[in-house]
């Protein structure tokens, strides 16, 4: 194999294949990226067995076709370092590969590829599913940090559901913890499917993303394909039934307020600084008819005391308690200058809406008062 391009060009290639390879992965070969040559084409793959990425460009001139395996980090790094614009790849051996530049040159052991893995990038004849890409980036904004990112990938709470089953006209996503909700949802039209991926996936695939690129989904026995431009990513969707929440988002609601968003947000931030001493923050609310009475403590620091003027509240006085870090999470994604929260009884949970954007609603379940 022997090739040439341009520096800038390849490191863009390189760049995701090479961000979701796992060195601690305990198959080797999964911690190289498979480089081929073919039909005027440089083709690049890598996976982690839960993302399989296939990144294609026609920039390189192609001297000779082959196909090599290498540690994807370590090429990364040596061509991002080098100064010169122009690069040269050519296989010696079969063993190893010489990246040079006209003051530059390092040989390169290669990894042997036998065992890597078969992985399909063939969609023909599967479901196609155009999702907005504006929809899709909205996703990794609102919901991502509501999921529970510290358990394991393969649970369905990691992941965000997609599902076009329920409202005719609409496909619906929700991203949970068990603890706060995010829900979005957007027009389309297509065929049905429900499907839950994973946030890390979800993640991955936006960084390419820009504004008004097509994106779209092939979707065939659970297996799920995604399209951008040139890049394909095979994603292991995540199995298992995911909460029935989404119905709880159009239940009527007793009660609402409207507070300032910038003013909640100071008070929080102003109290987290005595409340994330404690090992699981909270703040604890006092509403009444055109106040929210917000207080924080920690056993070691002490205590804060902020008063705040809310409007159209026509309920009891009540006392309720958020974790804050979650409170806050929800908040920062509301677009518009008030919050509006809804809400039917002191236990039960806060809905968190957003006057600017109506496909958007979260909400989060109060702490117990001891």
């Amino acid at each position: 194999m022997k090739f040439t391009i341009d520096k800038t060009k390849f490191l863009n290639l390189l760049k995701l294949p090479t961000n979701i390879v796992d060195n601690s992965n305990i198959n080797p070969v999964l911690t190289g990226i498979l480089i081929e040559c073919k039909n005027k084409k440089l083709t690049v793959i890598s996976s982690n067995n839960n993302l399989s990425i296939h990144a294609q460009c026609e920039d390189a001139d192609i001297l000779k076709e082959g196909k090599i395996l290498i540690r994807g980090k370590l090429l990364f790094n040596i061509v991002s370092k080098l100064k010169e614009s122009n690069v040269s790849f050519e296989v010696i051996d079969n063993s190893i590969i010489r990246i040079s530049t006209n003051k530059f040159s390092s040989d390169i052991n290669l990894l042997d590829d036998v065992g890597y893995p078969s992985i399909n990038f063939n969609y023909d004849n599967w479901t196609k599913i155009n999702i907005d890409s504006s929809f899709l980036k909205n996703i990794t904004n609102k919901l991502i940090n509501t999921t529970n990112l510290l358990l394991d990938r393969s649970t369905p709470l990691n992941g965000i559901l997609f599902d076009s089953t329920r409202l005719e006209g609409f496909v619906e996503c929700v991203g949970t913890d068990g603890h706060h909700l995010s829900y979005l949802k957007t027009s389309f039209i297509g065929e049905k499917f429900k499907i839950i991926v994973s946030v890390e996936n979800l993640r991955n695939i936006t960084e390419l993303i820009n504004k008004d690129q097509e994106v779209i989904f092939y979707l065939q026995n659970k297996q799920l394909i995604i399209q951008i431009q040139q890049t394909l990513f095979n994603c292991r969707l995540i199995e298992g039934d995911y909460p029935s929440a989404i119905k709880a988002i159009e239940a009527p609601q007793q009660f609402q307020f409207s507070i300032n968003k910038q003013e909640l947000l100071n008070a929080i931030e102003r109290g987290i600084v005595l409340a994330s001493a404690e090992k699981k923050p909270s703040i604890l609310c006092n509403i009444t008819n055109n106040l929210i009475k917000i207080s924080c403590r920690s056993i070691e620091y002490g205590s804060s005391y902020e008063e705040i003027p809310i409007t159209n509240y026509t309920g009891s006085p009540i006392n309720v308690s958020f974790n804050v870090k979650y409170l806050m999470d929800l908040i920062k994604n509301i677009d518009d200058s008030d919050v509006l929260f809804e809400f039917t009884e002191s236990n039960k949970p806060f809905f968190i809406k957003d006057a600017k954007n109506p496909n958007y609603t979260s909400l989060i379940l109060p702490i117990r008062i001891i």
